[in-house]
């Protein structure tokens, strides 16, 4: 199986030519998460991975701080012999997405977030996050399991396949990675992300829209995108419409190698 090659070993799958898109999961939820962002593997390559402590990825000495998950991902695009990449993050992911643009401005094509925020500043959000955290700390990691990959995924096969990837999680690590992003924000080093910027929102995922303004300040060049119907899990049950935001927003910046 493909891991990064020093401790922690990170889990990741790669596959398809062209451009590269790397996806970053919320916690606990790992690479199916993008289980259906696969299908364009015809014109991208396409990277996914689990970040460190869940799933499949390791971390022995059970500790990490926001930069880690930053890094990780520079250490999959040289595991991968990536110079430059799409950055794409999903919910909390997309906080790793931003700060990993403003670090490695010279890897970073083009950056998309997928239900995001520049931190969890509303009130709905820091009860997500709170709530992962005290599920962390009751080492409830089934129940989590259960929760996470039904409520994504129509498809049982593909939800039974990510509830047992969720089990593997590390609790004290998932613990860690919720507060994290708990504490996070990237509010006033937002303007120095130099990359295009696409917002792929679900119509119906609301608590989350306002957070497009603040991004149209600070950023010179930013798009969004509404998914009709669709609350958060826009790159699991809205795949197809996610899909082809994506193919149209690269191919019309000039990022898809054609």
């Amino acid at each position: 199986m493909p891991y990064t090659k020093d401790d922690p070993k990170i889990y990741y799958q790669a596959v398809g030519n062209g451009t590269p898109i790397i996806f970053i999961a919320p916690p606990a939820m790992g690479h199916l998460t993008f289980h259906y962002q696969t299908l364009l593997e015809n014109n991208y390559r396409i990277i996914t991975f689990d970040n460190r402590g869940d799933c499949r990825s390791t971390c022995p000495d059970l500790s990490m701080t926001f930069d880690d998950l930053v890094y990780d991902v520079n250490r999959i695009m040289e595991a991968n012999d990536i110079q430059k990449a799409v950055i794409c993050g999903y919910s909390n992911g997309g906080l790793i997405a931003q700060q990993f643009a403003i670090t490695f401005p010279e890897k970073s094509l083009g950056l998309m977030l997928i239900g995001g925020y520049y931190a969890p500043k509303n009130v709905l959000l820091r009860i997500e996050y709170h709530f992962g955290i005290w599920i962390a700390k009751k080492k409830a990691i089934p129940l989590l399991a259960k929760a996470l990959s039904f409520n994504h995924f129509r498809d049982k096969k593909i939800a039974v396949k990510m509830d047992s990837e969720i089990k593997r999680t590390n609790p004290y690590l998932l613990m860690q990675q919720y507060q994290l992003g708990l504490d996070f924000s990237i509010e006033n080093t937002l303007h120095l992300i130099k990359v295009p910027l696409l917002l792929i929102y679900g119509a119906n995922d609301k608590y989350v829209h306002d957070y497009q303004y603040y991004f149209r300040d600070q950023l010179s060049e930013v798009d969004v995108a509404y998914v009709h119907r669709s609350k958060h899990q826009v790159p699991t049950k809205y795949f197809h419409e996610c899909n082809a935001i994506i193919k149209e927003w690269t191919t019309r910046k000039g990022l898809l190698e054609l």
